[in-house]
């Protein structure tokens, strides 16, 4: 069968028999990947600057990766977490360790970043017995009940009323402050502190915890102020309040830290993370404070594929790969490809702002820099032209209008060198 033929057979049967809920950007199909590199079915190589959506930190086709996994492939795919089994314990102490300041001790496996979510929200309401729950404007937590209940934007949950009890807080996105302010720090952290006035006039004393992204993906690439989340958790602390850091995309290296809420000095009661922990193949965790394990009974929560074993196998391999060099090569590639994308914006009006940590980047377009009026038309059409230059990037943000450069930590300088002249030629284009 000639490719052509091949590729409209598959996306007949594409749109004949998946749902409509599935969006599709363009008519890609991906053959095989390697490294920094999706291969298209016709054997055409495109560089990837969104990582699966933030899925391949280590890189698709990992060797190390795949040798493990085959290794256990070997022995079993899964076994019930009824039994004692090495490779969870083994996992599970590894990001004991490596949890911020190592506080956190406590894992429980899961499948799915909505899971994990969902979990975290179990544990904190057997430890504080509180309805309620604080969360941000334009965040994202999944799209089970009470993640979507959590998640700050209307478009992720039109007809699914009533909504699980949640509040929510103004978001910490600067360029677009939500209360007005011009610019940090002269807004004096307003957004961290207008939490307190929710607690007092919306909710009194009757939050369990306060969840967020510490860079808030799905919602603009929105990265708080430094000070921000030391600012959220006095708030917190005065209330007794537990704080859950959403590192289901933020997590594993991305930021150039291990943790992104490692960035602000700040340690989380609860930690989750999901997505590149094993690059690819599905796994979340929740990790917490031991002493939450008192409120909590054997069995009473139970995930049937959570702790998988080709999944812990594959994540012990890739925490390896991260400690030991990635997480460096994503804070200096990412310093790279943020100042490149500066030089774009000087020259481009239609970029109003840059903004990253590690190979964690918005670029945000607008029709105007004054006004900041989104340029959401625009930016899928960015997308598109940039697919058609083969790069592959992603785009995001309340009103549609980022575009979201997460790619592997293996991305080549030269592959970053690549993409900044295709986006340069479509920025020219783009009126």
């Amino acid at each position: 069968m000639d490719v052509e033929k091949k590729v409209n057979e598959i996306i007949e049967l594409s749109n004949r028999h998946l749902s409509k809920m599935y969006r599709k950007y363009y008519p890609f199909i991906p053959e095989r990947a390697v490294d920094d590199i999706i291969y298209s079915i016709d054997g055409k190589p495109y560089i990837d600057l969104y990582g699966g959506i933030s899925i391949a930190n280590v890189g698709w086709s990992n060797s190390r990766v795949i040798k493990a996994v085959e290794d256990q492939l070997q022995k079993f795919f899964h076994m019930p977490s009824i039994y004692y089994l090495d490779h969870m314990a083994r996992l599970a102490k590894r990001l004991a360790e490596l949890s911020p300041g190592g506080h956190l001790t406590k894992c429980f496996f899961l499948n799915s970043g909505s899971e994990a979510v969902e979990t975290s929200i179990v544990i904190s309401k057997r430890v504080k017995k509180k309805p309620y729950i604080i969360s941000l404007h334009r965040s994202f937590h999944g799209k089970t009940y009470y993640a979507v209940s959590l998640t700050g934007q209307a478009n992720w949950k039109l007809d699914l009323a009533p909504m699980a009890p949640v509040v929510f807080a103004p978001d910490p996105y600067c360029y677009r402050c939500p209360l007005g302010h011009e610019e940090y720090p002269d807004c004096g952290l307003a957004c961290a502190r207008y939490i307190e006035d929710i607690i007092k006039c919306e909710i009194g004393n009757y939050a369990s915890a306060f969840i967020a992204e510490p860079i808030m993906a799905n919602g603009g690439m929105i990265i708080p102020p430094k000070e921000y989340f030391k600012e959220v958790k006095r708030v917190l602390d005065k209330y007794s309040i537990l704080f859950i850091a959403d590192e289901v995309q933020s997590g594993n290296g991305r930021s150039g830290k291990l943790w992104a809420i490692e960035h602000y000095d700040v340690v989380p009661d609860i930690l989750i993370t999901s997505k590149a922990l094993a690059n690819g193949i599905p796994i979340s965790v929740v990790i917490y404070r031991e002493e939450y394990d008192e409120f909590l009974v054997p069995g009473e929560h139970y995930s049937t594929f959570g702790g998988n074993a080709l999944a812990c196998i594959a994540a012990e391999v890739v925490l390896d790969e991260l400690i030991n060099g990635l997480i460096g090569e994503a804070a200096e590639k990412g310093n790279y490809l943020i100042r490149r994308l500066n030089e774009l914006k000087d020259k481009h009006d239609i970029i109003g702002d840059v903004r990253g940590v590690g190979l964690f980047i918005g670029m945000e377009l607008v029709k105007n820099r004054l006004t900041k009026v989104p340029a959401k038309e625009e930016t899928f059409k960015f997308v598109n032209e940039a697919w058609k230059r083969r790069v592959l990037v992603g785009f995001g943000g309340l009103e549609g209008n980022v575009i979201r450069l997460e790619p592997p930590l293996t991305i080549k300088r030269e592959h970053i060198d690549y993409a900044i002249e295709a986006f340069d030629s479509i920025l020219r284009d783009i009126k």
